[in-house]
């Protein structure tokens, strides 16, 4: 007796999405070409893949910004007498800007691990602020994750 269902063969795309996309993205440019007038170019990349440039000037400006150090002699304390005030700490100091002493760490576990001990560390810097007249009046502390520590 003969079977009234159809062979049905599984979806040969199935176990391959890369093809599928491809042949997804083939449609969607044929699409494209049969609305667009032939005389005129056609650009192949999808409008939401393309994003807008920045200007010259900005991307100088961060650039040169991330070159360039402000100098204190406040973080120069600090970076001399790290090591001997926290000894077994898996942080270093890592820049100073603008009164925000920024403490790197290696990873998010360390991070989590010193937010909590981050009053103490102030407190533990506050002398080395009172030693330098030109140190500044208030400063903060804040926490970055960094790979590349030595």
């Amino acid at each position: 007796m003969k079977s009234t269902t159809p062979n049905a063969s599984p979806d040969p795309l199935r176990n391959h999405p890369e093809l599928r996309r491809r042949l997804r993205d083939r449609a969607a440019r044929k699409r494209l070409a049969d609305r667009v007038s032939p005389d005129l170019p056609i650009d192949g990349d999808p409008v939401e893949t393309r994003v807008p440039t920045p200007r010259v000037g900005t991307l100088m400006d961060d650039i040169l910004g991330d070159l360039l150090t402000e100098r204190s002699a406040f973080f120069d304390a600090v970076c001399a007498q790290w090591t001997t005030l926290f000894p077994d700490l898996p942080a270093r100091p890592g820049r100073y800007q603008d009164g925000h002493l920024f403490i790197y760490v290696r990873t998010s576990g360390q991070l989590f691990a010193l937010r909590p001990k981050l009053p103490k560390i102030k407190k533990a810097l506050l002398p080395l602020r009172s030693a330098d007249p030109n140190a500044p009046k208030r400063f903060t502390l804040h926490l970055e994750i960094h790979s590349n520590l030595v």
